[in-house]
């Protein structure tokens, strides 16, 4: 079993391509391509937004990305953890309030390392220790391999899909962490790292809240293109986050988009192909909508107050008001009908 990689930061024809992080937000693809971030814009914003947002379309401000320290741990984790070539800068200091270490940071960034104070590189090595000892034994082949690396199994790091959709014959991309084949299955692997959190109910409400589901149906739609024994039925696909906390015990949970969300985002990508097309074939990129829009009220905005009516005691024997409820449409009997 072979699976060609395409060593190129221009794009020549579909497959799965290795180039660098900044070719691939610049959009290597001629003339230009759908991004999951682009499509989640399109879909949950407006067209407008998304054709403001895509570095072809629109000429983008230059923007230079402020330091962060969580984003470091992270990318450093990442970089650990999937056993890639890039180079971690380890700063001895204890932060980065000196000039020096600012300059040092500096020159780490300028040469496309990751910056890191001793102290949040000794958590990365946690980290990746941790990950590792409680991946080595996951129910999923794909996973145990982020601690043991198979020989069975293909997978390559930070690798670009591109396709041409169905939906319209356009150029879509998506770069994913790591994808795995092997004789019976495919899978894309999502590495993220958090402050908060990691608790299985947490992580559930994190993937919908961030619309990660979306990502599911993106990612899985490109994969499907370029692997068609999938819709053959001959190889299975899954898409699998790993979730993993900065903090110590840096506990990690492995979570999959239930079947239910699976549709749903699968849905949404659908939806954001089929408005692509209509976008690029009407030259057509409305913003929001310019009618009134009637907020409405959740279901626990109502909960939540009548709660606070019953438990504060502020608001208890306050007496009665003698003003009604407004209302615009006030109650009228029916009228009486006449015998015919």
């Amino acid at each position: 079993m072979t699976v060609d990689l395409i060593n190129s930061e221009t794009v020549t024809g579909p497959g799965l391509y290795r180039m660098s992080e900044a070719a691939y937000h610049a959009d290597p693809v001629k003339p230009f391509s759908l991004s999951r971030s682009i499509a989640q814009k399109l879909i949950l914003e407006s067209p407008r937004h998304a054709y403001a947002a895509h570095p072809k379309l629109t000429k983008q401000p230059e923007e230079e990305q402020a330091n962060s320290r969580t984003r470091d741990i992270g990318s450093a984790a990442h970089a650990l953890l999937l056993r890639q070539n890039t180079e971690i800068a380890v700063l001895d200091y204890d932060d980065f309030k000196k000039k020096a270490a600012q300059e040092e940071r500096s020159q780490a960034q300028a040469r496309g390392a990751i910056p890191l104070l001793k102290a949040d590189f000794e958590t990365v090595e946690a980290m990746v220790d941790t990950a590792r000892a409680e991946l080595a034994d996951n129910e999923h082949a794909s996973i145990r391999a982020l601690a043991n690396p198979a020989d069975d199994e293909i997978a390559f790091n930070e690798v670009t899909a591109v396709w041409r959709d169905r939906c319209g014959d356009h150029w879509a991309r998506a770069r994913m962490d790591r994808i795995s084949v092997m004789p019976d299955r495919i899978t894309v692997l999502d590495y993220k790292t958090t402050e908060l959190s990691a608790a299985p109910m947490q992580v559930s409400r994190a993937i919908f809240s961030n619309h990660y589901h979306f990502q599911d149906g993106f990612y899985r739609r490109g994969v499907r293109h370029i692997f068609p024994e999938i819709d053959r039925h001959e190889k299975k696909l899954s898409f699998l986050f790993v979730v993993q906390e900065q903090f110590a015990p840096f506990e990690i949970t492995v979570v999959e988009v239930d079947d239910a969300g699976r549709v749903i985002g699968e849905k949404m990508a659908s939806d954001a192909f089929m408005l692509w097309r209509k976008c690029n074939a009407e030259n057509w990129w409305p913003g929001y909508p310019k009618e009134t829009v009637r907020a409405e009220m959740p279901a626990y905005v109502e909960t939540s107050w009548l709660a606070r009516e019953i438990e504060d005691p502020y608001l208890q024997g306050l007496g009665f008001d003698p003003l009604p409820f407004y209302e615009s449409r006030p109650y009228r009997s029916k009228p009486i009908m006449e015998p015919n």
